[in-house]
């Protein structure tokens, strides 16, 4: 509402009603952000491949047996 009264001369002058949809909507989204958004709301994908590539990873590495040999000459 600042930015209307400041930059848009609200109340005297008025923006288009799409625009001033658009800044009651944005400034919505921002309210319910701010005060009532929480964060268990949000949908989140796991990617199955990725899993199950990090798991193969992690048991390769188990397996895995590196030597190494510190008396060889440079």
């Amino acid at each position: 509402m600042t930015w209307l009264v400041r930059y848009a001369g609200f109340p005297a002058r008025r923006l288009e009603p799409w625009a001033e949809q658009l800044v009651l909507l944005s400034a919505l989204a921002q309210a319910q952000d701010h005060h009532g958004g929480r964060s268990g709301d949000r949908l989140v994908r796991q990617d199955s491949r990725d899993a199950a590539s990090q798991r193969q990873q992690a048991e390769n590495r188990r397996k895995a047996h590196f030597k190494s040999n510190n008396r060889t000459k440079v």
